[in-house]
């Protein structure tokens, strides 16, 4: 008696499938621009939280600069210090030398931490306002910043930072995992900004010129319906909304 075959490949297939269109439902096209919104909100609120760190860390380096140059000066005038005064010249030249270095690094990283903060808040009300080109240069800064970090997480393989990561292979494979979670966060965000393209295409071409009526003799339903003042006179303008309003 020959028992009937089972077809395992059919339903391993419709299982990647049903997989797969459950991680992609996020950007599918009825999802997308909640997707987006809420990407935007998390880039906000991650912007400012790093840009508050960095000028915690300013304020705490720029304090000890001033206390350092509290020692200094009290150096100068009293034996406050056991150790001989050139030792203790140089030991302080080498403090003030790397309070510098750190202070300019951070006014630097609070500089780009400060674009980066400005770039999330365009991006937000771009998503929010439906304005393509308001995201825009949050596409740029994240597309460079991405970049950036790659490299920067590729040059430290050679220092201890790896270690704290049980090795290398943790390293490389936990750092750009994140950096891959940026990276779908840029696609989710650039798949938006050209949808949101292609819709104005759309509105600009489907755009229906209407009669201009008397001044002052503006019918309700051509205020409801939310027209513009073009060259032709009154035109209808397509909206998502299904009775016409915004």
């Amino acid at each position: 008696m020959l028992l009937p075959k089972v077809r395992t490949g059919g339903k391993w297939s419709s299982c990647c499938h049903h997989m797969w269109e459950m991680l992609m439902s996020p950007i599918s096209p009825r999802n997308l621009r909640t997707t987006a919104l809420l990407t935007s909100i998390y880039q906000l609120l991650i912007a400012h939280s790093i840009l508050f760190v960095v000028l915690l860390c300013l304020a705490h380096a720029e304090q000890m600069r001033h206390l350092l140059d509290l020692d200094i000066l009290d150096q100068k005038d009293s034996g406050f210090y056991n150790m001989s005064p050139f030792h203790n010249d140089m030991r302080l030249k080498t403090a003030a030398q790397l309070a510098d270095a750190t202070e300019n690094a951070l006014y630097v990283l609070a500089g780009i931490t400060s674009i980066y903060a400005l770039s999330a808040i365009t991006l937000f009300f771009g998503v929010y306002k439906n304005k393509p080109g308001l995201i825009i240069p949050w596409l740029v800064i994240e597309f460079l910043g991405v970049i950036a970090v790659g490299v920067v997480i590729f040059m430290l393989k050679d220092t201890k930072l790896p270690m704290l990561f049980g090795g290398q292979c943790l390293y490389f494979i936990i750092c750009y995992s994140l950096l891959l979670m940026d990276g779908f966060k840029w696609y989710v965000m650039h798949s938006f900004y050209q949808s949101l393209r292609t819709m104005n295409k759309l509105r600009e071409i489907a755009t229906v010129a209407i009669p201009c009526p008397a001044p002052g003799a503006i019918p309700y339903q051509f205020r409801r319906e939310h027209m513009y003042l073009g060259s032709n006179g009154y035109k209808h303008i397509l909206t998502e909304s299904p009775d016409g309003q915004c």
